[in-house]
């Protein structure tokens, strides 16, 4: 993202997609990776568009954190988180060494099928306890290292747990808010996060603070299922759109 001249059309676009990946974020817990990656690594490509992605995704746990961390279910959690954490520098090293191209249709294979599996309604109905959790992590953490895409993998085992639906969110923001600084570290440590990235992050910080703060507050008002519906089947024909072109 550049600031001269700053109205220029990829920087309203990023803006545009920032407002609707946090948004995202603050009402659901999750999917601004979903939101963001894809179409960033239309703008970026795609190392610059995970690293953007994983920070404002920090941000936003950052500003959710404090009502969640009282809710969190953590025998649930911490098994997945370590196992997360664990895998994300092993999708990061694939992310910094496939050719460019081949990641960003990576991204959109990854972003389609879990926008699918979503809209299906699928639920993990399998055997629950610390393996079953670490291997959700170790599937989302991977899968987040190479794309920030990986929440679903997570998501889909939270709930299919008997737990409130504001436990299940407050489980989510922190698995995937600690999953998202992982592959950011990871890629500072491989030194592929440019200046171009914390531009990326400071000029959109307040958009994505704004947008995470209204999807928050809406929480509770606005209908789950049309609003999921809505921006899932717009991600899946991006993701056909990027695998086109």
């Amino acid at each position: 993202m550049t600031l001269d001249p700053i109205f220029q059309l990829s920087n309203l676009l990023a803006l545009l997609i920032v407002l609707a990946g946090g948004f995202v974020r603050g009402y659901t817990g999750f999917g601004s990776g979903l939101v963001m990656a894809p179409l960033f690594a239309i703008l970026w490509g795609p190392v610059d568009a995970v690293a953007t992605t994983a920070g404002l995704g920090l941000l936003a746990t950052v500003q959710l954190t404090a009502s969640s961390v009282p809710l969190v279910n953590w025998r649930d959690v911490l098994p997945m988180l370590a196992a997360a954490i664990l895998l994300v520098p092993f999708g990061a090293a694939l992310l910094v060494s496939l050719d460019p191209d081949l990641v960003k249709k990576i991204i959109a294979i990854l972003v389609m099928a879990m926008a699918l599996i979503t809209i299906r309604g699928w639920t993990y109905r399998g055997p629950r306890g610390a393996v079953p959790s670490m291997i959700s992590g170790a599937l989302s953490g991977f899968i987040n290292g190479i794309s920030s895409v990986g929440g679903p993998a997570a998501v889909l085992y939270f709930l299919a747990i008997p737990d409130a639906a504001r436990i299940q969110r407050a489980n989510i923001i922190i698995v995937m808010g600690f999953t998202g600084m992982a592959v950011l570290v990871s890629l500072i440590i491989a030194g592929v996060v440019t200046a171009t990235v914390y531009i990326n992050i400071g000029v959109l910080a307040i958009p994505s603070f704004a947008a995470v703060w209204l999807g928050a507050r809406l929480f509770t008002v606005l209908p789950v299922r049309l609003f999921r519906l809505i921006v899932l089947w717009f991600l899946v024909v991006v993701s056909i759109a990027i695998l086109a072109a």
